[in-house]
């Protein structure tokens, strides 16, 4: 019976696998499921046999330390970001788990073994009191974790957790930062653990506070850089294409004239072959310019200039690899007021989708951009779904859905995580065109 119950106790080390996995579900898939268990699995493991083959080593190196390990490499596989932006969250998890766990052992050793000392060496030396006592905890542990995991799951989707860690970079300073808030957690830990549970909770209830603290300062304060570090430069860098397609535009409407009065006096004169050449040699390859400048035109519909120079990085990023991005705006539009940033990381990666897309299709990617009344605008991206490939709406949305070979699949669950009551994506399939609406309401 010891045995089982010690077998049960080590659930506990997947408490912080689960909570993740809920929290970021749709990111989830089977592999990393199985992989994520079997680590964690090996990990308790390693942690029972190292603990009773060195029984002078600090508990920390056992039981913590690879666990958190394991957790933030998966955590950081999940969500296809730097191991480092994991680690504290893998900490802090930790810290609350052992917080809970803390609090509850506390109860079940004053109604169960009021005398026993409930050293976690009791546990792992199969004492049928500790194991009892921490079967209970881990029974007691389990529904709370997993109600916090699907509030985080919430927060996390409403805030774009996820797609903030996909983004964000780390610098230099942040791994000197990050690894000593670990270390200090790891050295408080080697002491913490040898004490019995009553002492443990106040040093739970110390490391859960101070560090979810510190943790949730450095990741506002990096979010809050990287949002207006980002935003400043794709304002910066796409304003700076729109000024200059509409400096392009003002220098051929101004050249215009002066081919209308050179062809003119080709004609006055009658010369059929010099004309001929002319237009081969000069006009002709000016009327591409003229193409690309007209079809974007429109644009100047669009009182929003960062979308406006979205679209046109888009089309000229669309040139370059022969798919043709048709715009319409066939009336003024104005957006309502909405965070720009998130317009713009959404359309940017439809339109991303749909011109990878188009280069197995026919190259042809159309984007409609209209007012569905006062207060919404529609922005309509449409291209033609290659013979060689079927969508399924139904899991379209699903973490890591792509049907490139090689690809990781990323743009769709990351528009998932930007979309808000006022920032809907719906997607269609209309004949054998695949269809995404960005609606914008006000």
């Amino acid at each position: 019976m010891a045995t089982v119950f010690f077998v049960l106790s080590l659930s506990s080390g997947m408490f912080e696998m689960l909570f993740l996995m809920i929290a970021f579900r749709e990111y989830v898939t089977w592999r990393i499921s199985i992989v994520w268990v079997l680590l964690i699995l090996l990990v308790q493991a390693f942690g029972e046999g190292c603990t009773l083959l060195f029984p002078h080593v600090p508990l920390v190196f056992f039981w913590i330390i690879p666990l958190v390990a394991v957790n933030t490499f998966m955590s950081s596989r999940l969500l296809y970001t730097k191991w480092l932006l994991m680690l504290p969250v893998a900490i802090f998890l930790n810290a609350v788990k052992r917080l809970i766990s803390a609090v509850i052992a506390v109860a079940a050793k004053a109604l169960m073994a009021p005398t026993a000392p409930m050293l976690l060496r009791q546990a792992i030396g199969f004492d049928i009191t500790a194991d009892l006592n921490i079967l209970v905890t881990v029974i007691v542990d389990l529904p709370i974790v997993l109600a916090l995991a699907f509030m985080a799951h919430r927060w996390l989707v409403r805030v774009s957790a996820a797609d903030f860690l996909q983004r964000a970079r780390v610098d230099a300073s942040d791994y000197l930062l990050v690894l000593l808030f670990f270390i200090i957690y790891v050295i408080a830990y080697v002491f913490a653990m040898e004490w019995t549970v009553n002492s443990q909770t106040y040093m739970a209830i110390a490391a859960s506070v101070t560090f979810g603290i510190i943790g949730l300062y450095l990741i506002n304060n990096k979010n809050s850089h990287l949002n207006d570090a980002q935003l400043l430069l794709e304002v910066s860098n796409y304003n700076e294409l729109l000024s200059h397609h509409n400096r392009d535009l003002h220098l051929f409407k101004h050249d215009y004239q002066n081919v209308l009065l050179s062809l003119s006096s080709f004609i006055k004169n009658d010369d059929m072959p010099g004309l001929k050449q002319y237009f081969e040699t000069e006009v002709l390859p000016s009327s591409v310019r003229l193409n690309q400048q007209s079809e974007l035109a429109s644009l100047s519909r669009l009182a929003m200039p960062t979308v406006s120079g979205l679209i046109y990085a888009k089309h000229d990023a669309a040139m370059t690899q022969h798919v043709n991005l048709l715009v319409y705006i066939l009336e003024d539009v104005e957006l309502p007021n909405v965070p720009q940033i998130k317009v713009v990381r959404i359309l940017g990666n439809l339109l991303d989708n749909a011109i990878d897309a188009a280069l197995r299709a026919d190259q042809q990617v159309k984007l409609t951009v209209t007012n569905q009344d006062e207060h919404t605008v529609s922005f309509t991206v449409q291209n033609q779904i290659p013979n060689d490939e079927t969508l399924d709406l139904s899991v379209i949305k699903k973490s890591r859905f792509t049907t490139k070979p090689g690809h990781l699949g990323y743009g769709l669950s990351s528009i998932e995580q930007l979309t808000t009551d006022k920032l809907q994506v719906n997607y269609a399939i209309e004949d054998t065109d695949f269809v995404a609406e960005l609606i914008v309401e006000g």
